[in-house]
C-alpha cells in the first residue's frame, strides 16, 4: 500500500463512529501523522488509545509502527531531516520518558564504541602532529555544527596561539580564509545532510594549499571527499537530531593529545592565561567545602 488516504477510505465504511474520527483527523492532516504517537493520535482525535489501535487494525496494517511508516512514505520525508528521526525515534519510544533514557544511553555508549574502535592510530598521530605545529588552526562549519567548531577553538586557544572558529560575528568563512597559508589546518564537522557551505569552504582550503581535517559521519559529504584525513564518528540516535556525543568526545581526545604534544608550551600558555584571568576577576573565588553564604561554624 503506498497512498494512505486511498487505504482509509476503503476502509471507511468498516469504521466505528470513533473511528471514523480518527480517520477524518488523519485526512485532513495526513503531513501530522509522520510526528504523532498513538496516543496524541488518540487525544487529538478525542477517543482512547485502543480505538486507534482498533483503526489501525481496520486498515489491514501491521501495528501503529507501520501506520506511520506508511504515512512517512508517503509524504516523502527526506531521509536524515528532523522529521524522519522524529518519526524513527517515535517507532522505538512512543514517547515514554523512561525508554527514551535509557535508549539514548544505549545508542551513545553504541556510538562511542563504535567510533574509538574505528579511529585509526597512524592518522591520530598525524593530525595531532598538524594541529600541535600548524601556524594557523581554524575550525568552520555551519549552522547546527558550528557549535562544534565553536567547542573545539575554545580548547586549543587555551594551549596555543593562532587559532580561530569561523564563522564569527562580522567575519564571514570567506573572509577569514582570505590569508590561510599552505601551512595551516582547517578542522570542518560535515556530519549527515552536506550544506552548500561544504563543498565551498572545503574547496578553498584546497586551493590554498591548507591541509584539511574532517571530523564527521559515513554519509557522503564533499568537505570529507577533499580532507587529508576524516574521522568518522557514529552518530545513530533516537532524537530529532544525531547524536553528537562521539564527536564532542572525539574533540576532546584530539585536544587532550595535542595538549600532551606540546608539553611546556602549553602548559605556559594555560598560566598565562590563567594569570589573566585573575586581573579580569573572572572566576568566583569559593572555600572548598564550605556552601555559598556558609561559615566554619
Amino acid at each position: 500500500m503506498s497512498d494512505l488516504g486511498a487505504v482509509i477510505r476503503g476502509a471507511y465504511a468498516l469504521l466505528s463512529p470513533a473511528e471514523a474520527r480518527v480517520a477524518d483527523l488523519v485526512l485532513g492532516s495526513p503531513d501530522l501523522m509522520v510526528g504523532f504517537t498513538a496516543t496524541e493520535l488518540a487525544t487529538r482525535a478525542g477517543v482512547s488509545k485502543p480505538t486507534v489501535t482498533r483503526f489501525v487494525a481496520k486498515l489491514g496494517l501491521d501495528g501503529f509502527r507501520a501506520f506511520r511508516e506508511l504515512a512517512r512514505r508517503e509524504h516523502r520525508v527526506p531521509a536524515g531531516s528532523p522529521i524522519d528521526l522524529l518519526s524513527r525515534e517515535l517507532d522505538v519510544t512512543e514517547g515514554d520518558l523512561e525508554v527514551l533514557l535509557g535508549e539514548t544511553l544505549r545508542a551513545d555508549t553504541e556510538n562511542l564504541r563504535r567510533t574509538f574502535e574505528g579511529l585509526p592510530r597512524e592518522r591520530l598521530l598525524e593530525v595531532v602532529e598538524q594541529l600541535a605545529t600548524a601556524p594557523q588552526l581554524v575550525f568552520v562549519d555551519y549552522r547546527k555544527n558550528h557549535p562544534l567548531a565553536a567547542y573545539a577553538g575554545t580548547l586549543f586557544n587555551s594551549v596555543r596561539p593562532q587559532v580561530r572558529t569561523l564563522p564569527e560575528r562580522g567575519i564571514s568563512a570567506v573572509d577569514g580564509l582570505l590569508d590561510l597559508g599552505a601551512d595551516d589546518v582547517v578542522v570542518m564537522f560535515p556530519f549527515r545532510r552536506a550544506q552548500r557551505e561544504h563543498a565551498s569552504t572545503s574547496a578553498t582550503v584546497q586551493q590554498r594549499g591548507a591541509t584539511l581535517v574532517t571530523i564527521g559521519d559515513r554519509f557522503p559529504n564533499p568537505a570529507a571527499t577533499r580532507a587529508r584525513v576524516h574521522l568518522v564518528c557514529h552518530t545513530d540516535g533516537v532524537g530529532v537530531f544525531d547524536s553528537l556525543t562521539a564527536a564532542m568526545s572525539v574533540v576532546g581526545l584530539l585536544f587532550t593529545a595535542t595538549t600532551n604534544r606540546l608539553g611546556a608550551d602549553a602548559q605556559q600558555r594555560l598560566t598565562q592565561l590563567e594569570d589573566a584571568h585573575e586581573v579580569f576577576t573572572t572566576f568566583v573565588r569559593t572555600n572548598s567545602g564550605v556552601p555559598p553564604g556558609g561559615g566554619a561554624g
